[in-house]
């Protein structure tokens, strides 16, 4: 039995390692979860893109929210036109700028700018640091050169949450619309990038991309590439004259590849860890029976106790006619001299008076 006892307690210690394998504890800060977190992006002709995200969190006991962007010349050139409003009760509440960069903000006041670490950051104040609170809030800012012509394909490849973004979300949602409309839908090539494998995305229209992804788990990064016609921007400052797609389809099949072998290894886990389940499960369902029937056996040995005193049980129902004189009587044991038919209600307060005196009379201290 003992035996066995240790291959179940194996069997458990196995599939709480698989588990923990396929759904590793979150690092997040705990005092922040975005309830949903959405982009709206707006493609521009000169290749710079508009972007506004929209952060439905609960805080608890903090004083500053902030996003940090790392400071990269192939993918951007700089990053202005920044704005934060607060949109939580209906209204919208820009807050005020300020233009020194400080660890900690004043309420309803935000920086968008370079930080001690020479990226550029944008951070507000929300007051929270005694307290919690779930606030809406509005981030808009401008990227400059965030699309690469090239000769035959315009791209925009951006990271949309970064790894250094410490805080999980239920969901997070995503739109992005084009200077113009393509010709056909299938002109525009899509590629998400995202660490869990948990994301989709689609180009819904001939100018308009979607993405969705559930369950983001902090210290993830949520990466877009696209490919759209090239007319599409009249110039950036990034043009590269040559062609791009071969390389692009060229890296996304590797990376497709790769994705696809993560996903079949997590779903190898996924079934070795459901068997496992089964397998203790019947373990511990026939140890079940087993234990059943050897009590069932136990007790059908056992000798039956039989009294060895018949005693028969009576109980009086008072009558439906009996008075209160009658109830004091049975009370002080004095039913056999007692009639209630003959005793007047002088009589028988004169009784309850002798024996409220007898009563006191019985507990005095002499």
């Amino acid at each position: 039995m003992k035996k066995v006892k240790k291959i179940i307690t194996y069997f458990v210690i196995g599939i709480a390692s698989i588990l923990l394998t396929m759904n590793p504890v979150e690092a997040s800060s705990s005092d922040l979860y975005l309830n949903q977190l959405d982009f709206q992006a707006q493609v521009n002709q000169d290749g710079s893109m508009d972007v506004t995200e929209k952060w439905n969190i609960k805080i608890k006991d903090t004083n500053t929210l902030y996003k940090t962007f790392k400071r990269d010349k192939t993918k951007y050139s700089n990053i202005t036109n920044v704005k934060v409003t607060d949109t939580t009760k209906g209204n919208r509440n820009l807050l005020t700028q300020q233009n020194q960069w400080s660890y900690h903000l004043p309420k309803e006041n935000y920086f968008g700018g370079l930080n001690q670490h020479n990226e550029f950051e944008i951070a507000w104040g929300v007051g929270l640091e005694d307290s919690s609170a779930t606030r809406v809030y509005e981030i808009s800012y401008q990227v400059e050169d965030a699309i690469a012509k090239y000769d035959d394909y315009a791209e925009l490849y951006w990271q949309f949450v970064g790894k250094e973004f410490e805080i999980s979300a239920k969901k997070i949602t995503g739109t992005i619309l084009l200077p113009t409309h393509a010709n056909q839908k299938e002109d525009i090539k899509v590629w998400g990038h995202t660490e869990d494998l948990n994301g989709e995305i689609y180009a819904t229209d001939s100018n308009k991309i979607e993405f969705t992804m559930n369950r983001f788990r902090s210290g993830r990064y949520v990466e877009i590439r696209t490919l759209f016609p090239t007319e599409m921007i009249t110039h950036s400052g990034r043009g590269k004259n040559k062609e791009r797609l071969e390389q692009v389809v060229r890296e996304e099949t590797k990376w497709a590849n790769q994705a696809n072998e993560k996903r079949k290894r997590k779903e190898n886990t996924k079934r070795k860890a459901t068997i496992a389940i089964n397998v203790v499960t019947v373990i511990l369902t026939i140890f079940g029976i087993k234990s059943i029937i050897k009590n069932v056996k136990k007790i059908k040995t056992r000798k039956k106790l039989v009294p060895t005193q018949e005693i028969e049980y009576f109980r009086e129902m008072p009558r439906e006619d009996a008075t209160p004189a009658e109830a004091l009587a049975i009370f002080t044991k004095e039913i056999g001299n007692f009639n209630s038919s003959t005793r007047s209600r002088k009589d028988i307060f004169s009784y309850f008076i002798r024996f409220k005196f007898k009563e006191n009379h019985r507990f005095s201290s002499k």
